[in-house]
């Protein structure tokens, strides 16, 4: 065999694994994930009116309004109810739609209410902040709030992490963004952190965060409006259970939470959770999630009562 032959016959060999790599990626559905918009307000949010099946079994969906339902915006239907969170609301690509906290609240609480996640993964309460402000529509349509906080909330803005971590589109090499976003890491170091950044209460973001629940409050016209809802991670919650403070700021929510009426759910302090529940150092597992979903519902109702 000449040189020649042996080179051509080593290309067609790397272009038809190429091509089958690229059709295998995309037939098991490792690109069928969400893309995001990045502006200078929010940083970064899902598009809206987008749908797909992460490997063909775990199905998502974003609205016309980038909330994590399959809904349309339409908020004279029922009553209203906006569940405001990151990646604990939103769920992300390790979980399919039904088993998610927004979708299982809402099948909880009946067909009288719609529950509008806003959410998405990394965000912090200063993210969500921005995206109530932005949306005021919304804020003044809705009959309660849940709104949870992590420690470290109101550090600062969550930024947008690049193509790898929060897509703004669909890869066009399917090959090589499998291998960037799941493979490279695990030897070269990059910052894949999908987490929300951490840090001491910043004073102007908790005067922003202050002025969103007032609208909230305002908006409800009810007695108690909404409910903060704290989320404490695995070890935290390891540690809040030997007697270690998980939530430096605290005393601010709890003061924020009298002056308008809101209820405070710990998860931390609930009978019901435990560490099995936990998917890994933050994040619930989807039994994880149904049992915060039937925390929050007993909360609502005792709030505004049963349906």
């Amino acid at each position: 065999m000449t040189t020649s032959k042996s080179i051509r016959k080593v290309l067609l060999s790397i272009a038809f694994l190429i091509v089958f790599s690229e059709a295998g990626i995309r037939l098991i559905g490792l690109t069928d994930f969400p893309i995001y918009a990045v502006n200078s307000d929010i940083a970064y949010i899902p598009k809206p009116s987008q749908s797909g099946t992460f490997l063909n079994k775990n199905s998502w969906v974003f609205n016309d309004r980038s909330m994590g339902t399959v809904d349309n915006w339409n908020p004279a239907k029922r009553s209203n109810i906006l569940l405001i969170g990151n990646s604990i609301v939103m769920g992300g690509n390790p979980y399919t739609q039904q088993d998610k906290l927004g979708p299982l609240i809402g099948r909880e609480l009946g067909e009288d209410y719609s529950v509008w996640p806003i959410a998405a993964g990394g965000w912090t309460n200063v993210n969500e902040t921005v995206y109530l402000e932005k949306n005021l529509d919304v804020v003044n349509a809705s009959n309660f709030f849940i709104w949870e906080y992590m420690s470290g909330g109101l550090s600062k803005l969550s930024p947008s992490r690049g193509e790898y971590v929060f897509p703004q589109e669909k890869p066009t090499w399917a090959t090589w963004y499998v291998l960037r976003r799941y493979v490279l890491p695990k030897f070269i170091e990059f910052n894949m952190s999908e987490l929300p950044p951490t840090g001491g209460l910043d004073k102007a973001n908790l005067a922003k965060f202050e002025s969103a629940i007032q609208k909230l409050v305002a908006a409800s016209g009810k007695k108690q409006p909404g409910i903060l809802f704290l989320y404490p991670g695995k070890s935290e919650f390891i540690a809040f259970k030997s007697g270690v403070e998980y939530l430096p700021e605290r005393k601010e929510l709890e003061r924020i939470a009298t002056l308008y009426g809101l209820s405070i759910v710990d998860i931390a302090k609930r009978p019901e959770w435990n560490e099995s529940l936990y998917r890994e150092g933050t994040h619930p597992t989807a039994e994880g999630n149904a049992v915060m979903a039937r925390i929050l519902t007993s909360a609502v109702t005792d709030a505004i009562g049963p349906r």
